[in-house]
């Protein structure tokens, strides 16, 4: 051992010697690629095998590579540098503000944004001012999004300092880092916001204060106000712009202002105030429990674009009047506001106690009372409830064996053949009725529910064993809570979301922010959302229309009925109708075709219901009368945007006149052009049942006529014919199933 010792010794340190100088001679190649290599690629590639030999100088030996002529070379030059440091390292170094130079492509500010992540919070200051001073960036949302991250932490450790970066930027940063101050809920940091709020004098700028101090405010009914508020409110409260000094007004409701107060109530009750400024005092004043509300939504009701707001509204309120107003307006109600107004009478055991009377004395059916009410009904556990209940509606199916044996059951009914007679229309119409309220299909309903365009509809067991047993496989997320309230009002849905001031919480009419304060007890449940009893009010044909629609693959129009022919035209906008944006609107409760230039081929407007038998009532104002439209009826769409089937003309010459679009073409040459008011409104009515179609102008009989060829089912849509300038309006519109 000793003979051999020392000439191993004497080897391994001359192989030492002959690497290490390799290792010289490789690390100098790289550096001089790093540094002159035309490629920008060959030189990021010489970069980090230095950096990963740990030979890359930060200094002296490599200066030319700080200023590549590349972006991607110089960000990655600064990005090894952060790597190279501590997260704790020194602020004075972390703060060093980027020059001009080292920011002047995205690229550049890309990379400096990602490796301040690596920077004390305390020291980021400099940097993100340098960064958030080019307007080019406003529109990138990955920068914009890498600023937020580098600076929120700043927000909660130095909010004036934060705001002050943020108010400075030039990209769109002041909105997140008001809220983020907003949520640190203390006096002192409201404080900030209403001195920064008391600086800006930009519109934009104060909303996005005003947005932080609401989030302060988040989870409470009132609240003190913060330092300096008194001057901030004297000066936006005489604002030009109408948003500033709207949230200005609901801010010092929540600071107890009794004239603020006074004022939205005053604005929420008048008729001419705008709609929106309306919606939104009902919104402060409902957040405060403002006392003397109650009155001012029975007024509310009496208008049909406010009366779901208002339904929604008085279920926060317990006064003796409140179901009685609800049950008298509920008649005059469509689909959607019938829901809310049942929600309202479900939501506390007086009231229910109400409803269900109603529905003994044949005021309401029961058919209209969904599934989830009879289950909030039940939650009551009211002996009396109970027993009007299960007169009404029969006794849950409370075990597994009498919801298999259901199952089983309609396994028999949906046959083939059954299941290829049901009209797929009504059961769109069924499916809109109990469960779109919940789940999205086709990319149409709420998102209560999972979305079931995607599930396994063609299964038909799988189909019986979600509709009739929703609650025998339940996702976590999908589980109903009961949420009773200080109030006395108790709530069905599912929790979003809670924090320690907020419980957010989705019923299947609303979804909720409830103060934490005013949660008095939440019983969670193992049950699905969706109510065991859902389908019990239906019919054996609505159910095979129902499970048929489910099965089939794509989508279909509703069959317009009873029910939702009330939601046929709603006045505020063109839901449920589908037509060109540049044409057609809705302005002051009116259906408006409007070209200026004139149009080359027909244009139409179509609702999205199928009719069968029907009775169609509104007014229509033709200008000029020598122009041209008309009103469709069970016609289909086909190429080239036409349509096909029976029209009921309006303008010079063809008033009353049966036309038969894309088909025979006039039908019935006499029209009624003698009772026509020209350029003045007209009241127009189209009855069409089985083959029999009748026209009536001004109340005067003008078509009587009857045909087995014309169709019996389609869509309603109105027409701004070809030609020249156009207008054309329709309102009053009314439809009515036969």
């Amino acid at each position: 051992q000793e003979r051999f010792a020392a000439p191993a010794r004497t080897a391994i340190e001359d192989v030492d010697a002959a690497l290490a100088k390799q290792k010289a001679i490789t690390m100098k190649a790289l550096e001089e690629l790093a540094e002159d290599d035309k490629n920008p690629v060959v030189r990021l590639r010489a970069v980090w095998a230095l950096h990963a030999a740990d030979r890359f100088e930060m200094t002296g030996k490599q200066p030319s590579v700080f200023d590549d002529a590349d972006a991607h070379v110089r960000g990655w030059v600064h990005q090894i540098i952060m790597e190279r440091f501590s997260p704790t390292m020194d602020a004075k170094v972390g703060d060093s503000t980027p020059t001009a130079s080292e920011l002047k492509t995205p690229v550049d500010r890309r990379f400096f944004a990602s490796a301040i992540l690596r920077v004390p919070v305390n020291a980021r200051a400099g940097t993100l001012k340098a960064l958030t001073q080019f307007p080019e960036d406003a529109t990138d949302h990955v920068l914009t999004q890498l600023y937020w991250y580098a600076l929120e932490p700043l927000a909660a450790e130095k909010p004036a300092e934060s705001l002050a970066i943020a108010a400075g930027a030039k990209v769109p940063l002041l909105p997140l880092t008001a809220r983020r101050v907003g949520a640190i809920g203390t006096p002192e940091a409201a404080a900030v916001l209403v001195d920064g709020l008391s600086n800006a004098t930009k519109p934009e700028q104060q909303l996005a204060y005003f947005a932080g101090l609401q989030e302060a405010n988040k989870g409470k009914r009132t609240a003190d106000a913060p330092k300096g508020w008194a001057d901030a409110y004297a000066k936006l409260s005489k604002s030009e712009n109408a948003d500033v000094r709207n949230t200005t007004l609901s801010l010092a409701v929540v600071y107890g202002d009794e004239t603020a107060l006074a004022t939205l109530a005053t604005r929420l009750a008048d008729t001419k105030e705008p709609a929106a400024a309306r919606l939104a005092a009902l919104a402060t004043l409902l957040d405060v429990k403002y006392a003397k509300l109650p009155p001012i939504l029975y007024g509310l009701l009496e208008e049909p674009a406010f009366r779901s707001p208002a339904l929604r509204a008085l279920a926060s309120y317990d006064a003796a009047g409140i179901p009685a107003r609800v049950l008298a307006i509920y008649p005059k109600l469509n689909t959607a506001e019938k829901r809310d107004a049942i929600a309202t009478l479900a939501s506390r055991p007086a009231y229910a106690k109400l409803l269900l009377a109603a529905v003994e004395a044949k005021k309401l059916s029961a058919s209209e009372i969904p599934g989830e009410t009879i289950r909030q009904l039940r939650s009551f556990n009211d002996a009396e409830l109970n027993a009007i209940i299960a007169e009404v509606w029969g006794m849950v199916r409370d075990t597994p064996a009498d919801r298999k044996k259901l199952i089983a059951d309609w396994q028999k009914k949906l046959t083939p053949n059954a299941l290829t007679n049901a009209d797929l229309g009504a059961g769109r119409a069924v499916y809109n009725k109990v469960c779109a309220q919940c789940h999205t299909l086709y990319g149409v309903g709420g998102k209560v529910g999972p979305e079931i365009t995607g599930a396994n509809r063609a299964d038909l067991a799988y189909l019986l064993d979600n509709v009739f047993d929703p609650s025998a496989v339940i996702q976590k997320e999908y589980a109903a809570t009961k949420v009773e309230l200080t109030d006395g009002r108790s709530l069905i849905g599912i929790v979003k979301e809670e924090n320690a001031k907020t419980l957010t919480l989705v019923t299947a009419n609303e979804t909720l922010t409830i103060p934490m304060k005013d949660v008095d007890k939440r019983t969670p449940s193992a049950l699905s959302m969706m109510p065991d009893d859902l389908t019990k009010p239906l019919t054996e044909a609505q159910l095979k229309n129902l499970f048929a629609y489910l099965k089939h693959t794509q989508q279909v129009l509703p069959l317009a009925d009873a029910e939702n022919a009330k939601e046929f035209f709603n006045r505020k906008d063109l839901t449920n109708w589908d037509g060109d944006k540049d044409v057609w609107s809705v302005v002051d409760g009116e259906i408006v075709g409007k070209t200026e230039k004139g149009l080359k081929a027909n244009n139409f407007l179509k609702s999205t219901f199928d009719v069968t038998d029907f009775k169609l009532s509104l007014k229509v104002k033709l200008t000029p009368n020598e122009a041209n439209s008309g009103i469709q009826f069970r016609s289909v769409p086909i190429e080239g945007g036409e349509m096909r089937g029976p029209q009921a003309d309006i303008g010079k010459g063809w008033w009353g006149k049966l036309y038969e679009e894309s088909g025979r073409g006039l039908l019935v040459k006499e029209g009624g052009e003698k009772f026509v008011k020209e350029n003045e409104w007209n009241e127009y009515v189209v009855e069409a049942v089985g083959p029999k179609v009748k026209i009536w102008i001004n109340g005067e009989l003008v078509c009587d006529y009857t045909d087995d060829k014309l169709a019996k089912r389609g869509q309603i849509a109105v027409q701004v014919h070809s030609g020249g300038p156009t207008e054309v309006r329709f309102k009053d519109v009314k439809l009515e199933v036969k």
